[in-house]
């Protein structure tokens, strides 16, 4: 019988998930007439919830029978906690030699500051540049040359650039079908002498959208100049964006936290005092403080809307730890350097853009920063198997579904709608249930099991956080 609510709840789980595998295949209204207002899956929910109810009443009363374990008794306490919240939380120009027309350097920086017009916000036009030329090569300059000259250059002399082979191509396929031998293409490689597009229509959306930048900033389309004095943002706010947009923000901290990490180790060896680590680690987290307070500064709403800044919240919650917890440290630092070295070298997008409306509201706060820490501290059990640190990462998941449904609730006028990303979200809190019940579950009592299983459950977060942004469609699309 004590098994039976577990058994149900990984049924759950693989029904849940299959389900967001069907959306995303057949579409919303198929997955809720298959599964989601199916009879057998409201009843499978009901039966499994009475089952945990069976199982909480008679764990209890064994407990109340053994008088002489106060200790178990409240372990017990803290399991059903994680029980009852599984219930109720469900211009001019140059020539260079060997190169296109390139405008001066002292053209294009008397530019930087210009405000314009992008990405439906007012920018300096360091802003568009740096991103132009970061989608379109894959780093922020081109053989010497900064993005402000890289894009100006483009949009007066397309003829020229045309040529030049600056254009990332990831995919091995799309070069083969180029015959091109390098992972650099020219904007002219795509085309035939007709200026028909040489690539099957739709196979590399990637490759057609830096296509696209490149037609928009020819045709002066990519950004508007920004002349109306009431549209502009102060010049010290517009100062702040070009330094925030030319510090390497994520390499720096994730240098940092490396650094930090040997030196710990180091002194862990040689039994050394670990105020010089503090003071380092404090330096480090007030530096990525300071990077999400401008963000927030430049971009008038919290950090917490995309992939990337919600990464360095989590950053941020694994630096917090590594600064109050000695016993956590060294896991904490490679968990917050593994995070910076991902934004900094993945193709996540740190533009910064307007607040969308469905994310102007002032639950996005409590519910992004629970969510986050949740996931910081399910990080953390990859290397420990702390069933304290489990406890609260669940107690803090549990409380940033609950805050999301209620958001939910004002937003789209329904607490629950198996969105993928609510529904994965469910599936990590049931999958992360079963290591805190190891009285009833055996298996867990052996910490190499536990250790192991914390580790397989991580993909179920990994699922959640980039996996429904970035394999699955739903309404919280927006997070990436």
């Amino acid at each position: 019988m004590k098994y039976i609510p577990f058994m149900l709840s990984a049924l759950l789980c693989v029904v849940m998930a299959s389900a967001t595998f069907i959306e995303d295949r057949t579409g919303t209204d198929a997955a809720h007439t298959l599964i989601y207002d199916s009879w057998w899956f409201n009843l499978l929910w009901v039966v499994t919830l009475t089952s945990y109810l069976i199982y909480i009443v008679i764990t209890l009363s064994e407990r109340s029978s053994k008088t002489d374990n106060d200790k178990k008794g409240t372990d017990n306490a803290a399991k059903m906690i994680v029980a009852l919240l599984f219930l109720f939380g469900s211009a001019q120009s140059v020539t260079l030699a060997n190169a296109p027309k390139c405008i001066k350097l002292s053209q294009a920086d008397s530019l930087k500051y210009q405000q314009v017009l992008y990405n439906g916000r007012v920018c300096p036009l360091n802003t568009v540049a740096r991103d132009f030329t970061q989608k379109i090569t894959g780093k922020h300059k081109y053989k010497g040359l900064t993005a402000e000259q890289i894009l100006i250059s483009w949009s007066l002399h397309p003829e020229d650039w045309k040529d030049v082979k600056m254009i990332k191509v990831k995919k091995k396929q799309a070069l083969k079908e180029l015959n091109i031998e390098t992972e650099k293409a020219s904007f002219a490689d795509f085309f035939d002498k007709d200026m028909m597009y040489r690539l099957p229509q739709g196979k590399y959306p990637d490759i057609e959208e830096k296509l696209s930048i490149i037609i928009m900033a020819t045709r002066g389309e990519l950004f508007t100049p920004v002349t109306s004095s009431h549209q502009m943002k102060s010049e010290n706010k517009v100062k702040c964006e070009v330094f925030y947009n030319n510090v390497s923000w994520n390499l720096i901290l994730f240098i940092c936290c490396f650094c930090i990490t040997l030196l710990v180790f180091y002194t862990e060896k040689t039994h050394k005092s670990p105020v010089v680590c503090d003071t380092l680690i404090l330096i480090t987290l007030s530096a990525l403080v300071l990077s999400l307070i401008l963000r927030w500064y430049i971009s008038e709403h919290l950090p917490l809307t995309n992939t990337y800044e919600t990464m360095q919240i989590i950053a941020l919650s694994t630096l917090s730890l590594a600064l109050f917890s000695k016993n956590l440290r060294t896991y904490s630092l490679i968990i917050s350097a593994a995070i910076l070295l991902v934004t900094h070298i993945s193709s996540l997008d740190p533009v910064i853009t307007p607040l969308m409306p469905a994310l102007q509201s002032p639950w996005l706060a409590s519910h992004v920063t629970t969510i986050m820490i949740s996931y910081a501290l399910f990080s953390i059990l990859l290397f420990k198997a702390d069933m304290k640190i489990l406890v609260y990462a669940e107690i803090l998941l549990a409380t940033g579904i609950t805050l999301g449904s209620i958001w939910a609730k004002t937003a789209w006028g329904t607490y629950w709608s198996w969105d993928p990303k609510e529904t994965w979200a469910l599936i990590s809190f049931i999958v992360y249930l079963y290591p805190i019940h190891s009285n009833t579950l055996r298996w867990f009592r052996d910490d190499r099991h536990k250790l192991l299983y914390l580790r397989l459950a991580f993909l179920t977060i990994l699922m959640t956080y980039f996996g429904c942004n970035y394999l699955l469609t739903g309404m919280h699309s927006y997070a990436q």
